[in-house]
């Protein structure tokens, strides 16, 4: 199993009025944790996603490993903190990687490529993002992992013109983390691994998202 990086992110307290400094693994700890990574605060799909997974929360507490489900974002903790307020998340928890360093981190010592952790948004104004994906963690130990896959014919990720969202809404990943066999599985499988095993990521493993 890969140890989760470490990283000091800011958070804003409301009630001191300043900037806190938080470890990941001191959040993590001892618990199993669903990272959700979305490419920026206030964008229509992400917002989307995320109020679907806060919809979804206490589903999810209830019939999965999962304790806690944080937002990861190339946000500010400002930011985060307005988009939160804005959407009504009360369940959810957010890390605002606003220098981008915990997502280059997870790149350069968590066993994922930088190509899986951020894309590059030029074509939208919005410089280097975090890709879309999801993680189960247990105990700071990445357990399985899940990516938008990039669009048949693109060749790449970078400065697409519409980001994928097709393979991590919350209730394909609700879906999944309820099978338990298949989560005893992968966790016999990274037992003896020093990577991290993906989810399935095809059609023919996950249910197609609901239209609407």
């Amino acid at each position: 199993m890969n140890l989760l990086p470490d990283a000091e992110l800011f958070f804003w307290n409301n009630k001191s009025k300043k900037l806190v400094k938080k470890s990941v693994h001191s959040l993590f700890e001892g618990k199993d944790v669903l990272i959700v990574s979305v490419c920026g605060a206030f964008t229509p799909p992400c917002t989307e996603m995320v109020k679907e997974y806060e919809k979804l929360y206490d589903t999810f507490i209830k019939e999965t490993v999962v304790d806690e489900i944080y937002v990861l974002s190339m946000n500010d903790s400002f930011v985060m903190d307005k988009w939160f307020k804005e959407m009504k998340i009360k369940k959810l928890k957010y890390l605002p990687d606003g220098n981008g360093a915990y997502i280059f981190r997870l790149a350069k010592q968590g066993g994922m490529s930088a190509t899986q952790c951020s894309v590059k948004m030029y074509n939208k104004g919005m410089g280097v993002r975090s890709w879309r994906w999801v993680m189960l963690v247990e105990n700071n130990c990445q357990m399985v992992y899940l990516e938008e896959e990039t669009p048949d014919g693109a060749g790449t990720r970078d400065n697409l013109p519409n980001d994928p969202f097709e393979l991590t809404h919350a209730s394909q990943m609700l879906e999944f983390l309820k099978n338990r066999d298949q989560i005893d599985h992968i966790n016999e499988v990274n037992a003896g691994s020093e990577s991290v095993q993906h989810m399935p990521g095809s059609e023919d493993h996950l249910p197609k998202s609901p239209t609407t």
